[in-house]
């Protein structure tokens, strides 16, 4: 079927891309004509048709789009296969070339094995398609001879319908390689196309590993029922034996083929299952890449003997240009990669990194975000690079990126911009201290001593920090304000980190102190708890207390909460601070009980670092048993926020200190996530109203709506409500007359020392109740 010397018309104006062209096809064996303008190719079609036309877009007068219109609409040359040729790669100009009639469409400069294939599997479709012409025409023929033998005429038919089918397969399958850049959008499509228009019962492709061994199904079309399930499961069991024919073709890097399953003793683990499917034939055909195995096309037929000389030889094409593509696929990843990526340490280049800055920029503004940016250098890299070669100090910066990212959050991005010099991106701060806390982690986590061919480095570094919007509003001058930022730091000595204001850097600078002055405190003990008292609002008595820690600082007196725990928080040195707080509130409640005053509860609040340790409840439970304070007299208070981080972990986490014994308040009610639907989950006992809604309770309709409803919602679910925050007796009235089980605020007392507290327990003070009238 396949004609001895194919002829190809190369149309383009430039003599030397003609030349060049015939000097590619040169090694194929083709007969090369060829035309310079448009005009002088359709004239040249006219009197000698071609097989096949190499078409440039761009010519003077009548350019490759008009010339492959003229063509496809002329009957007698509409089948003419027609590759257009452009150096211009976009979208909008294939689709320009496929829309005007052309087959396929190759980029300049022109890569050899490509237009190999191209022109290869073009001439293969004209093939074809002049055959199935020609059996068409015999069998109108047939037809319409009287003496024409029946059987004749049905192995005609048959011949043009598998004819129709192969073409199909090849055809629609070349259309999908020029038309997707995706590895697996291809194999899903290749699929796809074996299945509806090959008439296959099953298709499947797997990718090969590294050792060309391990094969990991990815795509598949048709009816599989499980089939794949158990093809899986087999190579997951590494058992090798039963897919004989995917291993030697991997092995031997050739199709192999089995026209009758059910009488192969080499499949006889798979007949029963292939009989229930109706697979009767199958055909492995290795995808190659460096002439290696790559993958596999799989492919089951419900017909005995369905694989014959001319199907394999269709379908080994059709893999062979599914392999190319793959090259061309992983070429083109690879360039993507280096023109996006540094190709020493693996992060962002300039490039992608100015990219992601833009785009992060315009979602900041949008959404009236923070954002920072980090300029990073080296201290004395050239030193590095001096005394102990190149190769070292590449071996240097490959470890310091991976140290840097180990310090940003989900989301942030740190690339290289080359040499020592490094920059990040943090998006979405929630504040201007968060771009501080990331540079601290840097500049700690560079205080470790890098091992490098043998000689262990102590590596610095210098950091500017700029914040947008009051730093610059653009790239550009976001970009020079961290610039600026790191030479004041560079200024300083090196090794430390500056704002480009001098206000920043004082802010940065006081936050620095203050953890240092919390580091300290810790071991001096300088923590001190005040307490203040809950109070029933039927009875008016004590019913519990919370602890609130207070710092008495040595130099700037006694310090609330506010002023130090989100420090606490972001360093970490919460842990230890809030098991201290722990211990010393389980130790006091005990004092007191053993001092014979009335057992009340005491309640200490958990943060989330706290919350998120894995070891929490053991850390609760020694506690209890070391200070000898009964569970029932323990209560821990979290944040919305925090159960709601992890519902499935919280769950669990609570139904823990719910078997200790421990009761559980959810604090700040009303301002975190308000998920009603979960918290018929969680073993709690107490809700607390944030004091937002209490402030003006009396005042602000919202507000008292919905502080009935958290009160009217918490009693259904069988918890206790209790108010943070009551200051006035107005408050104080509206929250009994709704029924709010107990209160804590100023109306009663403020946060008082041990030694305070102590006397109103003594004294039993209760807070007096009259009856709540109507507001």
């Amino acid at each position: 079927m396949t004609s001895p010397i194919a002829t190809i018309l190369i149309v383009d104006d430039e003599p030397k891309n003609r030349s060049l062209l015939e000097v590619l096809l040169k090694p194929e064996g083709y007969l090369t004509v060829t035309a310079n303008s448009g005009e002088e190719a359709l004239a040249m079609v006219e009197e000698n048709p071609p097989d096949l036309i190499l078409l440039d877009v761009m010519m003077p007068g009548m350019d490759g789009y008009d010339v492959a219109a003229k063509l496809k609409t002329n009957p007698a040359t509409r089948n003419l296969p027609i590759i257009m040729l452009s150096a211009l790669d976009d979208r909008g100009s294939k689709l320009a070339g496929l829309s005007a009639g052309a087959e396929d469409f190759l980029t300049k400069p022109i890569d050899r094995a490509e237009l190999w294939v191209r022109v290869r599997n073009l001439l293969r479709l004209k093939e074809y398609s002049d055959f199935l012409a020609q059996h068409n025409q015999l069998l109108e023929q047939a037809v319409r001879g009287r003496n024409e033998e029946i059987t004749e005429r049905k192995r005609a038919e048959t011949q043009i319908i598998r004819l129709n089918r192969l073409y199909a397969i090849l055809s629609d399958i070349n259309a999908a390689i020029v038309r997707i850049r995706n590895r697996q959008e291809l194999y899903t499509e290749a699929c796809r196309i074996a299945v509806e228009h090959g008439h296959f019962r099953m298709a499947w492709i797997g990718s090969v590993d590294s050792k060309g061994t391990g094969l990991s199904p990815l795509a598949w079309s048709g009816f599989d029922e499980g089939y794949l399930d158990k093809i899986t499961l087999a190579i997951r069991n590494n058992e090798a034996d039963t897919l004989v024919l995917a291993m030697r073709a991997l092995q031997e890097k050739k199709p192999v083929v089995c026209n009758d399953i059910d009488s192969d003793p080499k499949l006889a683990h798979w007949h029963i299952d292939a009989r229930q499917r109706d697979y009767r034939s199958m055909g492995v055909f290795p995808l190659m890449g460096d002439d290696q195995p790559v993958g596999l096309f799989v492919l089951y037929a419900s017909e005995l003997n369905f694989f014959d000389m001319e199907e394999i030889k269709l379908l080994t094409e059709v893999t062979a240009n599914i392999s190319y593509a793959l090259e061309y696929i992983k070429k083109e990843e690879k360039l993507n990669y280096l023109a996006y990526n540094d190709v020493l340490t693996g992060l962002p280049s300039r490039t992608l990194f100015h990219d992601r800055l833009v785009q992060a920029l315009t979602n900041a503004h949008r959404h009236r975000d923070r954002l920072g940016v980090l300029f990073i250098d080296l201290d004395n890299f050239k030193n590095v690079n001096d005394s102990l070669g190149h190769h070292a100090g590449d071996m240097l910066l490959k470890q310091v990126a991976a140290m840097f990212s180990v310090c940003m959050r989900e989301g942030d991005t740190v690339a290289r911009l080359g040499g020592d010099e490094f920059v990040v991106i943090l998006d979405s701060m929630t504040s201007e201290d968060d771009a501080w806390m990331v540079s601290q982690k840097i500049l700690k986590l560079m205080t470790k001593p890098l091992t490098i061919e043998g000689h262990e480095l102590l590596v610095t570094c210098s950091i500017g920090i700029a914040l947008y919007p009051k730093d610059g509003e653009d790239a550009k001058a976001l970009l020079q304000s961290a610039d600026g930022a790191l030479y004041l730091a560079k200024n300083k000595g090196r090794n430390n980190a500056q704002f480009c204001t001098a206000e920043m850097n004082a802010k940065a600078l006081e936050r620095l102190t203050l953890e240092n002055d919390l580091r300290q405190a810790i071991n001096r003990q300088e923590f001190l708890l005040h307490y203040q008292p809950r109070v029933d609002l039927i009875s008016g008595e004590i019913t519990g207390m919370e602890a609130l820690v207070r710092w008495q600082h040595p130099v700037q007196g006694l310090l609330y909460p506010t002023k130090f725990i989100p420090v606490a928080e972001e360093s970490g040195l919460i842990v230890p601070l809030g098991e201290w707080v722990l211990r010393t509130a389980c130790e006091q409640n005990k004092a007191w009980q053993r001092a014979g005053l009335k057992p009340v509860s005491i309640a200490v609040n958990l943060s989330a670092r706290q919350f998120k340790q894995q070891d929490l409840v053991e850390i609760v439970t020694r506690m209890l048993k070391e200070t000898e304070l009964d569970p029932s007299y323990l209560e821990l208070e979290l944040t919305e926020s925090m159960v709601m981080q992890n519902v499935e972990a919280a769950i669990a986490t609570l139904s823990q200190f719910q078997a200790i014994g421990v009761k559980l308040a959810i604090d700040d009610f009303g301002i975190g996530y308000s998920s009603l639907n979960y918290l018929k989950h969680f073993p709690i006992s107490f809700l607390k109203i944030d004091q937002s809604f209490v402030r003006d309770i009396t005042t602000n309709r919202d507000d008292a709506i919905i502080a009935k409803i958290i009160i009217s919602m918490a009693h259904d679910l069988g918890l206790k409500v209790i108010a943070e925050g009551v200051e006035t007796d107005g408050q104080k009235s509206f929250l009994s007359l709704h029924h709010c089980d107990e209160m804590q605020g100023y109306f009663f007392s403020m946060p008082i020392p041990a030694e305070e507290f102590e006397i109103l327990l003594r004294e039993r003070c209760c807070m007096s109740m009259t009856k709540p009238r109507l507001l």
